[in-house]
């Protein structure tokens, strides 16, 4: 009965352990077909959320003769250690990986690619020496374990080693594994059965809190109605193994700089193919180690961290090489939301000197707006809306309040398809496009209106006759060209003909509550707006701006009957504080024929 093609993890906690186990059968399936078959005819993976349960399924079952008595080999979770390591602490036949060394080899690569930084290099035999220095993908959970305030490298080095120190019934560990997932219920006989075999073995290991999230001292309750100081439960050996095998395959720790918090996101998958699964993940550490040149704060850790794994993900369905292909019904070229859930993330904080707590745990939600891309083209367009996303929210400052109250809305967003907190968020970033303006800077970036109605596309349908109503562009435009626009030219020190109007956006989210009242608003802008043109063009004989029409107002007018006078406010202050990256302005002001 164990010998089939599909495993089950049961999903005991609800939290990142049950991830960290599938991972690890997910890794020691791969690891026990690799052994028996050859590293290049093992079996196609596949890692599935059934609900209840994770199915690890195999191309082919597994087969009694994959598992001989004398089976043994290393350990997949390497052993770590450091300058007070002794040589006689390392287990045998055991990978190793040296913490202090992982560091000079970071702080090394750091110093290089500085002094290289902004020297054009790129395409160079220089672009080629840097990127070989580079450390492993995986060098954050190196750094992360090895962390002596996580307290954690004694517990996970012990269960490694004990790998090898039972490597005379490692046949026995592997069927017993086999047997206790080959149904959604554990069968928990077997564990009874091994703890006879391995007897004068460690049968039982410390549930630390990095590996069981859920039972730290003091949360040892299934629910949150009491609080109990007493010892931390144990757990079964090979789970705990398998937990260590796991988390060096979903496992993404980040720095939080300002507070020296960590935060630990670890990947939950829906329908995850282990091949496509292991390169996504090595694009998304690259894209990581580019990240950590930036300030790294918590809530921008988590948006960054979101959006730059669903465009490696994309990376990898270009690189594929699919074009015109329903990427829905390809399960390895499939979008990132429908093969990926989204992030477990715990956040371990130094309330001491010596010791990190963990504070929280959360999910975190992929975004549910790349939608189904039918083309090569149609992923291409999806990246550059991730891009300017990417540089919009990486210049917000975490540690001002309005900074912290922007990137908590556009959070929600990103890991909860909350599209009013996108519009929260627009509304809110209009006045910080504005404030950077007047505080000296030349260049903010923005949203701009294609990117928008792309992502309107592919994540909110039912807005779209909105944004593609000529009226509504055309007041957009309107509010673009009478708040950033000379706002931008002035700290451009260009000339521009028209005054800033400061706190349009704020004036048209204030009276979006009431229909009448955002139409007396937005009449009496369009109003003042053409105005504004007429004067110049009669006193100057120039106008930068073309004038807005009755039909304009009127087609609005219409779309907030049919939507709501909020929804049609909320895109317009959003289409209007954008701008096209290479939008053409005259340099000088035009005549107008």
């Amino acid at each position: 009965m164990m010998y089939q093609d599909t495993y089950f993890v049961p999903k005991r906690t609800g939290t990142y352990a049950d991830v960290f186990l599938a991972y690890g059968l997910a890794t020691f399936l791969d690891r026990l077909a690799g052994q028996a078959k050859g590293e290049f005819a093992r079996p196609r993976i596949e890692i599935a959320d059934a609900g209840p349960y994770y199915e690890i399924r195999l191309g082919e079952p597994v087969r009694a003769e994959w598992i001989p008595d004398g089976l043994f080999f290393r350990s997949p979770a390497p052993f770590l250690t450091n300058r007070r390591t002794q040589a006689d602490e390392v287990p045998p036949d055991t990978s190793t990986r040296d913490v202090d060394k992982t560091w000079d080899q970071v702080r090394a690569y750091q110093e290089s690619r500085s002094a290289l930084w902004g020297e054009g290099i790129r395409g160079s035999d220089l672009e080629q020496q840097l990127r070989d220095q580079e450390p492993p993908g995986d060098w954050t959970i190196v750094a992360f374990l090895g962390d002596w305030r996580m307290q954690a490298m004694g517990i996970y080095n012990r269960i490694v080693a004990q790998w090898a120190a039972d490597r005379s019934i490692t046949a026995e560990h592997a069927r017993v594994i086999l047997q206790l997932f080959a149904t959604p219920d554990s069968d928990e006989s077997a564990l009874k059965a091994w703890k006879k075999v391995a007897r004068g073995l460690r049968v039982q290991e410390t549930a630390s809190q990095l590996l069981n999230p859920h039972q730290g001292k003091g949360l040892n309750e299934p629910k949150a109605n009491a609080l109990r100081m007493d010892n931390i439960k144990d757990r079964p050996w090979l789970e705990e193994f398998l937990k260590t095998v796991g988390l060096w395959a979903c496992l993404v720790p980040r720095r939080v700089v300002d507070v020296e918090d960590w935060k630990a996101y670890v990947l939950a998958p829906l329908r995850l193919d282990w091949r496509v699964h292991q390169e996504v993940m090595a694009r998304f550490n690259r894209y990581l180690w580019n990240e950590r040149r930036r300030d790294e704060t918590s809530l921008k850790s988590d948006a960054t961290s979101l959006l730059l794994f669903t465009r490696a993900w994309l990376d990898y369905v270009e690189a594929a090489g699919k074009d015109n292909v329903d990427f829905d019904a390809d399960p390895t070229s499939a979008v990132p939301e429908k093969v990926v859930a989204g992030f477990h993330v715990a956040q371990f904080k130094l309330l001491s000197r010596n010791a990190y707590t963990m504070v929280n745990l959360s999910f975190l939600n992929l975004p549910r707006w790349t939608g189904t891309p039918r083309s090569r083209a149609e992923v291409l367009a999806l990246k550059e809306v991730i891009d300017e996303h990417l540089s919009v929210i990486r210049e917000i400052d975490e540690t001002r309040s309005d900074g912290y109250n922007l990137l908590r809305a556009y959070r929600d967003f990103v890991a909860g398809n909350n599209w009013s907190a996108f519009f929260e968020f627009a509304a809110g970033y209009s006045h910080e496009i504005i404030r950077r303006y007047n505080a000296g800077a030349r260049w903010v970036p923005t949203f701009s209106p294609s990117q928008l109605r792309r992502l309107i596309m592919a994540g909110n349908k039912p807005l779209s006759p909105i944004v593609e109503n000529e009226g509504f562009q055309n007041v957009a435009y309107a509010i673009r060209y009478s708040t950033i626009i000379p706002q931008g030219r002035k700290a451009q020190n260009k000339d521009s003909l028209y005054d800033v109007r400061y706190g349009l956006g704020a004036e048209l989210k204030r009276k979006a509550t009431v229909r009448d009242e955002f139409i007396v608003a937005l009449s009496e802008f369009m109003q003042s707006y053409n105005q504004e043109n007429s004067q110049k063009l009669e006193n100057t004989g120039q106008q930068m701006r073309r004038d807005l029409r009755t039909t304009d107002i009127e087609e609005v007018v219409r779309l907030v009957d049919e939507y709501g006078s909020e929804v049609v406010a909320n895109l317009l202050i959003a289409y209007g504080y954008a701008r096209e990256p290479r939008e053409t302005e005259p340099d000088s002001a035009q005549p107008q024929n």
